[in-house]
């Protein structure tokens, strides 16, 4: 068992899961919460003990298989987060769908990092969208591969050496504040006093209430309340060491919280694992083209990256 995973144990107690939904209902004003916690506790149980039998399986099993296995996994892990802040779900059939849908398939000359997925209005993504993270649609809703790739701080490198211009600089935590290279104002073309309208900093919930985003001669310096995390969402992006990321320009961002990220990507990797089988065995065979490489980096940090979000959104206090 990871050291993320042990931090879930004390979920496997009925009495301590109740007490927790109970807490989590109540702070969100949900009426009767200590008798909606009894109806949800098993559900929300066997949904994280299944998504973990999923990951550890996803483990062990060859590369053929490990896409499916952790779509698998993520799905039963934010079903689990949802029913912290939804009792009633599944209300209805519509949000057991995926929601989301991929181009058909696969013309010759097909490249994964082109390939795109869309957004449906119905289904899993969306409800986990607004229920887990207060946001009633994204700004679009078709997405590329190599976009969703570059949320993560850990694929940055791979995409430097494949030509690639660096897109995130990386920040330092110091003193109750997250520090970046003044050069930031520059890239995004931005005054400080606009880059601090830009990341919405007086609305966001980490921010230090009555003082501002200051410049120096080489640092600007985001004051902070709480510290932020994955779970905290825009601006910031994290790595698996918890390192604060800002992208290098204003198009980078997607605005989709990480855990939402990886849905996508496991998504329709899981479904050219499924159904795409003749290309998926010649990619990891052959060694033909691009894509090898990125899907492959992909899945070995997101085998273990799944676990660490979940931990960050169920305990956010434990995990500093």
């Amino acid at each position: 068992m990871t050291y993320p995973t042990k931090k879930l144990v004390p979920f496997y107690s009925a009495a301590y899961t109740r007490s927790y939904l109970t807490k989590s209902y109540e702070s969100i004003n949900i009426d009767q919460a200590k008798t909606k916690s009894f109806h949800t506790c098993y559900s929300f149980i066997y949904h994280l003990k299944h998504g973990n039998l999923y990951i550890d399986q996803a483990k062990k099993a060859p590369m053929d298989l490990k896409p499916m296995l952790l779509f698998y996994g993520l799905v039963q892990f934010l079903k689990a987060i949802i029913l912290t802040k939804d009792p009633t779900y599944p209300e209805n059939s519509q949000v057991l769908a995926h929601g989301v849908t991929t181009r058909k398939r696969k013309k010759s000359g097909f490249i994964f990092l082109d390939d795109e997925v869309k957004i449906q209005k119905n289904g899993l993504f969306t409800h986990a969208l607004a229920k887990m993270f207060h946001m009633k649609h994204l700004a679009n809703d078709k997405f590329k591969m190599r976009h969703l790739l570059q949320q993560l701080p850990e694929m940055e490198s791979l995409f430097i050496q494949f030509n690639q211009q660096p897109f995130l600089f990386k920040g330092t935590f110091h003193n109750q504040s997250i520090q970046y290279d003044s050069s930031i104002l520059d890239s995004y073309h931005m005054t400080v006093n606009r880059f601090e309208q830009f990341i919405k900093y007086k609305e966001q919930p980490w921010s230090k209430k009555g003082v501002t985003i200051t410049e120096g001669r080489q640092l600007i310096t985001i004051p902070y309340s709480k510290k932020p995390s994955p779970s905290s969402g825009f601006p910031f992006t994290f790595d698996n060491q918890g390192h604060p990321y800002l992208f290098r320009s204003r198009e980078g961002y997607l605005g989709m919280p990480e855990l939402l990220v990886h849905y996508l990507l496991l998504y329709n990797l899981s479904m050219i694992c499924r159904y795409e089988t003749e290309w998926w065995g010649e990619l990891i065979h052959t060694f033909d083209g691009n894509d090898l490489p990125f899907i492959t980096q992909y899945i070995d940090f997101t085998t273990s990256r799944i676990s660490a979000l979940v931990v960050d959104t169920l305990l956010p206090d434990r995990t500093k």
